[in-house]
Protein backbone atom coordinates (compact mmCIF):
# COMPACT_ATOMS: atom_id res chain seq x y z
CA UNK A 1 0.00 0.00 0.00
CA UNK A 2 2.57 2.53 0.79
CA UNK A 3 4.62 1.68 -2.38
CA UNK A 4 1.32 2.73 -4.09
CA UNK A 5 0.74 5.87 -2.38
CA UNK A 6 4.22 7.14 -3.16
CA UNK A 7 3.60 6.33 -6.53
CA UNK A 8 0.30 8.15 -6.57
CA UNK A 9 1.22 11.13 -4.35
CA UNK A 10 4.18 12.66 -6.72
CA UNK A 11 1.49 11.79 -9.64
CA UNK A 12 -0.84 14.06 -8.23
CA UNK A 13 1.43 16.58 -7.14
CA UNK A 14 3.16 16.72 -10.59
CA UNK A 15 -0.10 16.95 -12.59
CA UNK A 16 -1.84 19.54 -10.00
CA UNK A 17 1.54 21.52 -10.76
CA UNK A 18 1.28 21.34 -14.07
CA UNK A 19 -1.88 22.19 -14.71
CA UNK A 20 -1.40 25.56 -12.52
CA UNK A 21 1.39 26.60 -14.80
CA UNK A 22 -1.26 26.03 -17.48
CA UNK A 23 -3.37 27.97 -16.38
CA UNK A 24 -0.83 30.78 -14.89
CA UNK A 25 0.63 31.10 -18.74
CA UNK A 26 -2.83 31.58 -20.37
CA UNK A 27 -3.40 34.20 -17.82
CA UNK A 28 -0.13 36.03 -18.31
CA UNK A 29 0.64 35.27 -22.31
CA UNK A 30 -3.06 37.24 -23.12
CA UNK A 31 -2.38 39.93 -20.38
CA UNK A 32 1.79 40.32 -21.71
CA UNK A 33 0.22 40.49 -25.60
CA UNK A 34 -2.16 43.19 -24.85
CA UNK A 35 0.61 45.01 -23.17
CA UNK A 36 3.86 44.82 -24.64
CA UNK A 37 5.45 46.02 -28.18
CA UNK A 38 5.41 43.16 -30.27
CA UNK A 39 6.76 44.77 -33.29
CA UNK A 40 10.21 43.50 -32.78
CA UNK A 41 8.19 39.70 -32.64
CA UNK A 42 6.12 40.28 -35.85
CA UNK A 43 9.62 41.44 -38.13
CA UNK A 44 11.50 38.55 -37.11
CA UNK A 45 11.20 36.14 -39.68
CA UNK A 46 13.44 33.81 -38.22
CA UNK A 47 11.36 33.76 -34.92
CA UNK A 48 10.78 29.96 -33.76
CA UNK A 49 7.67 31.32 -32.06
CA UNK A 50 6.27 31.87 -35.19
CA UNK A 51 7.63 29.55 -37.45
CA UNK A 52 7.18 26.35 -34.74
CA UNK A 53 4.85 27.85 -32.91
CA UNK A 54 0.86 28.96 -33.56
CA UNK A 55 0.21 31.48 -29.72
CA UNK A 56 1.99 34.27 -31.55
CA UNK A 57 0.54 33.51 -34.99
CA UNK A 58 -3.08 33.18 -33.61
CA UNK A 59 -2.83 36.63 -31.86
CA UNK A 60 -1.15 38.32 -34.96
CA UNK A 61 -4.19 37.41 -37.29
CA UNK A 62 -6.94 37.93 -34.89
CA UNK A 63 -5.25 41.35 -35.40
CA UNK A 64 -6.06 41.54 -38.90
CA UNK A 65 -2.20 41.32 -39.77
CA UNK A 66 -1.20 39.97 -43.38
CA UNK A 67 0.85 36.39 -42.47
CA UNK A 68 3.78 36.54 -45.32
CA UNK A 69 4.73 32.48 -45.70
CA UNK A 70 8.32 31.88 -47.61
CA UNK A 71 11.69 31.12 -47.30
CA UNK A 72 15.34 32.52 -47.08
CA UNK A 73 14.30 35.40 -48.73
CA UNK A 74 12.50 37.07 -46.29
CA UNK A 75 15.61 36.56 -44.58
CA UNK A 76 17.25 39.39 -46.33
CA UNK A 77 17.55 42.24 -44.66
CA UNK A 78 17.16 45.31 -46.80
CA UNK A 79 15.64 48.80 -46.74
CA UNK A 80 12.49 47.67 -49.21
CA UNK A 81 11.71 44.52 -47.18
CA UNK A 82 8.14 44.26 -46.40
CA UNK A 83 8.08 45.11 -42.62
CA UNK A 84 9.39 48.79 -43.69
CA UNK A 85 6.48 49.30 -45.39
CA UNK A 86 3.50 47.47 -43.65
CA UNK A 87 4.52 47.54 -40.46
CA UNK A 88 5.59 51.44 -39.96
CA UNK A 89 2.58 52.68 -39.59
CA UNK A 90 1.54 53.15 -43.09
CA UNK A 91 -0.93 50.15 -43.96
CA UNK A 92 -4.30 49.20 -42.81
CA UNK A 93 -2.69 46.15 -41.84
CA UNK A 94 0.97 44.89 -40.70
CA UNK A 95 2.64 42.00 -41.96
CA UNK A 96 3.72 39.16 -39.85
CA UNK A 97 6.90 37.33 -42.29
CA UNK A 98 7.55 33.77 -41.78
CA UNK A 99 10.13 32.11 -43.44
CA UNK A 100 14.05 30.65 -43.14
CA UNK A 101 16.38 29.02 -45.43
CA UNK A 102 14.30 25.31 -46.26
CA UNK A 103 11.36 26.21 -45.54
CA UNK A 104 8.80 24.79 -48.23
CA UNK A 105 5.19 23.41 -48.99
CA UNK A 106 4.55 21.21 -46.22
CA UNK A 107 5.75 23.49 -43.30
CA UNK A 108 3.69 26.29 -45.06
CA UNK A 109 0.63 23.77 -44.36
CA UNK A 110 1.47 23.11 -41.03
CA UNK A 111 1.85 26.60 -40.10
CA UNK A 112 -1.45 27.37 -41.63
CA UNK A 113 -3.27 24.32 -39.95
CA UNK A 114 -1.55 24.64 -36.54
CA UNK A 115 -3.25 28.21 -36.63
CA UNK A 116 -7.21 29.17 -34.34
CA UNK A 117 -9.73 27.80 -37.02
CA UNK A 118 -12.24 30.17 -35.32
CA UNK A 119 -10.18 33.32 -36.73
CA UNK A 120 -11.97 34.99 -39.38
CA UNK A 121 -11.01 36.51 -42.97
CA UNK A 122 -7.11 35.44 -42.40
CA UNK A 123 -5.13 37.21 -44.65
CA UNK A 124 -2.30 35.29 -45.83
CA UNK A 125 0.60 35.38 -48.86
CA UNK A 126 2.21 32.45 -50.15
CA UNK A 127 5.52 32.66 -51.55
CA UNK A 128 6.13 30.06 -53.95
CA UNK A 129 9.81 29.36 -55.04
CA UNK A 130 11.17 27.58 -58.38
CA UNK A 131 13.84 26.06 -56.33
CA UNK A 132 11.43 24.17 -54.00
CA UNK A 133 10.51 21.56 -56.96
CA UNK A 134 14.02 21.23 -58.39
CA UNK A 135 14.76 17.71 -56.42
CA UNK A 136 12.11 14.73 -57.92
CA UNK A 137 11.40 13.96 -53.78
CA UNK A 138 10.64 17.15 -52.96
CA UNK A 139 11.67 18.43 -49.20
CA UNK A 140 14.56 16.33 -48.01
CA UNK A 141 13.85 14.38 -44.56
CA UNK A 142 16.79 16.76 -43.29
CA UNK A 143 15.55 20.08 -43.76
CA UNK A 144 11.93 18.71 -43.11
CA UNK A 145 13.22 17.89 -39.33
CA UNK A 146 15.33 21.06 -38.76
CA UNK A 147 11.49 22.82 -39.48
CA UNK A 148 9.27 20.29 -37.42
CA UNK A 149 7.60 21.77 -34.45
CA UNK A 150 5.81 19.09 -32.40
CA UNK A 151 3.48 21.54 -31.36
CA UNK A 152 2.44 23.06 -34.88
CA UNK A 153 2.07 18.82 -35.79
CA UNK A 154 -0.50 18.06 -32.95
CA UNK A 155 -2.32 21.21 -33.27
CA UNK A 156 -2.85 20.80 -37.33
CA UNK A 157 -4.36 16.95 -36.22
CA UNK A 158 -6.84 18.67 -33.78
CA UNK A 159 -8.41 21.42 -36.29
CA UNK A 160 -11.65 20.50 -36.07
CA UNK A 161 -11.99 22.64 -40.16
CA UNK A 162 -9.32 20.26 -41.80
CA UNK A 163 -11.01 17.18 -43.70
CA UNK A 164 -9.63 13.49 -42.82
CA UNK A 165 -8.59 13.59 -46.38
CA UNK A 166 -6.15 16.21 -45.97
CA UNK A 167 -4.98 15.05 -42.14
CA UNK A 168 -4.17 11.77 -43.84
CA UNK A 169 -1.97 13.10 -46.64
CA UNK A 170 -0.14 15.13 -43.87
CA UNK A 171 0.68 12.40 -41.79
CA UNK A 172 1.49 10.26 -44.57
CA UNK A 173 4.33 12.71 -45.59
CA UNK A 174 5.15 13.52 -41.88
CA UNK A 175 5.66 9.86 -41.36
CA UNK A 176 7.71 9.64 -44.24
CA UNK A 177 10.44 12.27 -43.62
CA UNK A 178 10.68 11.94 -39.99
CA UNK A 179 11.83 8.26 -40.28
CA UNK A 180 14.94 7.64 -38.29
CA UNK A 181 14.69 10.93 -36.31
CA UNK A 182 15.35 10.42 -32.85
CA UNK A 183 14.25 13.97 -31.56
CA UNK A 184 10.92 13.47 -33.16
CA UNK A 185 10.75 9.65 -32.66
CA UNK A 186 7.42 10.24 -30.72
CA UNK A 187 5.49 11.95 -33.60
CA UNK A 188 6.72 9.40 -36.37
CA UNK A 189 5.14 7.03 -34.29
CA UNK A 190 1.91 8.74 -33.98
CA UNK A 191 2.05 10.13 -37.80
CA UNK A 192 2.31 6.10 -38.95
CA UNK A 193 -0.43 5.20 -36.26
CA UNK A 194 -2.96 8.01 -36.84
CA UNK A 195 -4.55 5.65 -39.66
CA UNK A 196 -3.77 2.08 -38.47
CA UNK A 197 -4.02 -0.84 -41.31
CA UNK A 198 -3.81 -4.05 -39.30
CA UNK A 199 -5.08 -5.27 -35.53
CA UNK A 200 -1.80 -4.97 -34.27
CA UNK A 201 -1.53 -1.53 -35.29
CA UNK A 202 -5.32 -0.45 -33.59
CA UNK A 203 -3.80 -2.13 -30.71
CA UNK A 204 -0.35 -0.12 -30.49
CA UNK A 205 -2.56 3.21 -31.24
CA UNK A 206 -4.63 2.33 -28.30
CA UNK A 207 -2.19 1.61 -25.46
CA UNK A 208 -0.06 4.35 -26.79
CA UNK A 209 -2.99 6.73 -26.87
CA UNK A 210 -2.45 8.22 -23.27
CA UNK A 211 1.34 8.91 -23.79
CA UNK A 212 0.33 10.71 -27.01
CA UNK A 213 -2.00 12.70 -25.12
CA UNK A 214 0.77 13.08 -22.44
CA UNK A 215 2.92 14.04 -24.61
CA UNK A 216 0.87 16.57 -26.63
CA UNK A 217 0.32 18.22 -23.49
CA UNK A 218 3.99 19.18 -22.51
CA UNK A 219 4.57 19.74 -25.98
CA UNK A 220 1.94 22.30 -25.90
CA UNK A 221 2.82 23.78 -22.53
CA UNK A 222 6.60 24.13 -23.39
CA UNK A 223 5.84 26.46 -26.01
CA UNK A 224 3.47 28.84 -23.82
CA UNK A 225 7.18 29.08 -21.42
CA UNK A 226 9.17 30.07 -24.57
CA UNK A 227 5.98 32.37 -24.88
CA UNK A 228 6.10 34.06 -21.79
CA UNK A 229 9.60 34.38 -21.61
CA UNK A 230 10.11 36.33 -24.49
CA UNK A 231 7.17 38.68 -23.90
CA UNK A 232 8.49 39.30 -20.75
CA UNK A 233 11.69 40.86 -22.06
CA UNK A 234 9.56 43.09 -24.55
CA UNK A 235 9.18 46.63 -24.01
CA UNK A 236 5.78 48.05 -23.11
CA UNK A 237 3.46 49.10 -25.84
CA UNK A 238 4.12 52.90 -27.21
CA UNK A 239 2.01 54.97 -29.28
CA UNK A 240 2.78 55.05 -32.91
CA UNK A 241 3.52 58.54 -34.60
CA UNK A 242 1.60 59.17 -37.73
CA UNK A 243 3.64 57.81 -40.96
CA UNK A 244 4.17 59.93 -44.33
CA UNK A 245 2.40 58.32 -46.94
CA UNK A 246 4.42 56.13 -49.52
CA UNK A 247 5.63 57.58 -52.62
CA UNK A 248 6.42 54.31 -54.93
CA UNK A 249 8.39 55.88 -57.31
CA UNK A 250 10.70 57.06 -55.00
CA UNK A 251 10.58 53.96 -53.69
CA UNK A 252 12.03 52.24 -56.92
CA UNK A 253 14.32 55.15 -57.57
CA UNK A 254 16.05 54.90 -53.82
CA UNK A 255 16.35 50.77 -54.40
CA UNK A 256 17.63 50.51 -57.25
CA UNK A 257 20.37 53.11 -56.09
CA UNK A 258 20.74 51.27 -53.32
CA UNK A 259 21.50 47.86 -55.52
CA UNK A 260 24.23 49.80 -57.23
CA UNK A 261 26.45 49.89 -54.03
CA UNK A 262 26.27 46.25 -53.84
CA UNK A 263 26.05 45.22 -57.12
CA UNK A 264 29.46 44.55 -58.80
CA UNK A 265 30.36 44.28 -62.76
CA UNK A 266 29.63 40.99 -63.51
CA UNK A 267 27.25 39.51 -66.40
CA UNK A 268 24.43 38.70 -63.86
CA UNK A 269 24.17 42.29 -62.27
CA UNK A 270 23.85 40.40 -58.97
CA UNK A 271 25.65 41.01 -55.22
CA UNK A 272 29.45 41.02 -56.23
CA UNK A 273 29.74 39.14 -52.72
CA UNK A 274 27.55 36.65 -53.59
CA UNK A 275 28.25 36.12 -57.19
CA UNK A 276 32.89 35.58 -56.40
CA UNK A 277 31.82 33.66 -53.53
CA UNK A 278 29.23 31.16 -55.91
CA UNK A 279 30.97 31.67 -59.32
CA UNK A 280 34.69 33.12 -58.46
CA UNK A 281 35.51 35.18 -61.86
CA UNK A 282 33.76 32.67 -64.15
CA UNK A 283 30.06 31.51 -65.07
CA UNK A 284 30.72 28.90 -67.24
CA UNK A 285 32.17 26.39 -64.08
CA UNK A 286 28.60 25.47 -63.37
CA UNK A 287 27.67 25.05 -66.74
CA UNK A 288 25.01 22.23 -67.29
CA UNK A 289 24.88 21.76 -63.54
CA UNK A 290 21.32 20.95 -63.28
CA UNK A 291 20.49 19.51 -66.86
CA UNK A 292 19.25 16.38 -65.30
CA UNK A 293 16.34 18.71 -63.25
CA UNK A 294 12.66 17.91 -64.35
CA UNK A 295 10.95 20.71 -62.84
CA UNK A 296 7.37 19.25 -63.87
CA UNK A 297 8.04 15.79 -61.66
CA UNK A 298 7.99 16.33 -58.17
CA UNK A 299 6.41 15.42 -54.38
CA UNK A 300 6.45 18.98 -54.10
CA UNK A 301 3.29 19.47 -56.49
CA UNK A 302 1.65 17.60 -53.70
CA UNK A 303 2.65 18.97 -50.66
CA UNK A 304 1.58 22.44 -52.63
CA UNK A 305 -1.76 21.02 -53.25
CA UNK A 306 -2.21 19.91 -49.60
CA UNK A 307 -1.07 23.78 -48.82
CA UNK A 308 -3.74 25.05 -51.04
CA UNK A 309 -6.49 22.57 -49.75
CA UNK A 310 -5.62 23.18 -46.11
CA UNK A 311 -6.49 27.01 -46.87
CA UNK A 312 -9.37 25.92 -48.78
CA UNK A 313 -10.51 23.99 -45.80
CA UNK A 314 -9.76 26.82 -43.22
CA UNK A 315 -11.91 29.27 -45.42
CA UNK A 316 -8.30 30.94 -46.31
CA UNK A 317 -7.90 32.92 -49.42
CA UNK A 318 -3.76 33.20 -50.29
CA UNK A 319 -2.50 35.32 -52.43
CA UNK A 320 0.38 33.22 -54.68
CA UNK A 321 3.24 35.10 -55.31
CA UNK A 322 5.40 32.80 -58.00
CA UNK A 323 8.83 34.58 -57.84
CA UNK A 324 11.23 35.06 -60.69
CA UNK A 325 14.24 32.75 -61.13
CA UNK A 326 17.54 34.66 -62.87
CA UNK A 327 17.19 33.95 -66.36
CA UNK A 328 20.95 33.81 -67.78
CA UNK A 329 21.40 31.59 -64.65
CA UNK A 330 19.72 28.90 -65.41
CA UNK A 331 19.46 29.09 -68.57
CA UNK A 332 23.31 28.38 -68.32
CA UNK A 333 23.13 25.55 -65.41
CA UNK A 334 20.50 23.24 -67.81
CA UNK A 335 17.11 24.67 -66.83
CA UNK A 336 15.95 26.50 -69.72
CA UNK A 337 12.92 29.49 -70.14
CA UNK A 338 10.75 27.10 -71.88
CA UNK A 339 11.17 24.48 -68.71
CA UNK A 340 10.79 27.02 -65.77
CA UNK A 341 8.28 28.37 -67.80
CA UNK A 342 6.22 25.09 -68.27
CA UNK A 343 6.63 24.99 -64.10
CA UNK A 344 4.95 29.02 -63.63
CA UNK A 345 2.36 27.70 -65.69
CA UNK A 346 2.06 24.22 -63.67
CA UNK A 347 2.00 25.65 -60.77
CA UNK A 348 -0.30 29.20 -61.06
CA UNK A 349 -3.07 26.54 -63.23
CA UNK A 350 -3.11 24.63 -59.40
CA UNK A 351 -4.06 27.45 -57.59
CA UNK A 352 -6.18 29.40 -60.13
CA UNK A 353 -8.25 25.93 -59.71
CA UNK A 354 -9.11 26.48 -56.35
CA UNK A 355 -9.72 30.33 -57.05
CA UNK A 356 -6.62 31.57 -55.82
CA UNK A 357 -4.96 34.91 -56.53
CA UNK A 358 -1.70 34.71 -58.21
CA UNK A 359 0.98 37.12 -59.05
CA UNK A 360 3.10 35.99 -61.76
CA UNK A 361 6.96 37.27 -61.58
CA UNK A 362 7.82 35.49 -64.71
CA UNK A 363 8.50 38.61 -66.76
CA UNK A 364 10.77 40.17 -64.37
CA UNK A 365 13.39 36.88 -65.03
CA UNK A 366 15.63 39.45 -67.09
CA UNK A 367 14.74 42.55 -64.79
CA UNK A 368 18.19 44.38 -63.74
CA UNK A 369 18.25 44.75 -59.66
CA UNK A 370 14.94 42.78 -59.14
CA UNK A 371 16.95 39.80 -57.86
CA UNK A 372 19.89 40.57 -55.46
CA UNK A 373 21.14 36.58 -56.59
CA UNK A 374 20.14 34.32 -58.87
CA UNK A 375 16.76 33.31 -56.79
CA UNK A 376 16.04 35.85 -54.17
CA UNK A 377 14.78 39.10 -54.52
CA UNK A 378 16.43 42.01 -54.73
CA UNK A 379 15.54 45.61 -53.59
CA UNK A 380 13.74 46.61 -56.81
CA UNK A 381 11.75 43.34 -56.75
CA UNK A 382 10.71 43.36 -52.94
CA UNK A 383 9.35 47.35 -53.78
CA UNK A 384 7.61 45.93 -57.02
CA UNK A 385 6.04 43.07 -54.90
CA UNK A 386 5.35 45.43 -51.57
CA UNK A 387 3.37 47.45 -54.06
CA UNK A 388 0.95 45.00 -55.89
CA UNK A 389 -0.01 43.99 -52.26
CA UNK A 390 -0.64 47.28 -51.12
CA UNK A 391 -3.12 47.34 -53.79
CA UNK A 392 -4.01 43.60 -53.40
CA UNK A 393 -5.33 44.12 -49.37
CA UNK A 394 -6.47 47.71 -50.33
CA UNK A 395 -3.63 49.55 -48.23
Amino acid sequence: MKKLIYLIVPLLIGGMFSFGLNKFLDYQIDDLLKQKDLIQMKNDSLSDLKDKGSIVNNHFLKNENIMMLGSSELGHSTKQHPIHYFNTNRSKNGVVPIGRAYTQNLQDATILGSVDPTIKDKKVVLLVSMQWFMDKEGVTSHHYQSRFSPSQFYKFLENPSISDENKLKFTKRASELLVGCSQFKAEAVYAKLYNPKSPVEKIEKILLTPYFEGREYFVKLKEKGKVYKKLLKQEEKKKQKPAKHIDWNKEKEQAIADAKKRVGNNDLSIDKVYYKTNFGNNLDKVKGKYNDVNLLQSKEYDDYQLTLDVCKDLGIKPVVVMLPSMDKFYNVVGISKEERHAFYDKAEKIAKNEGFKVIDLRKKETEKYYLRDVMHLGTKGWVDVCERLFKEFNQ
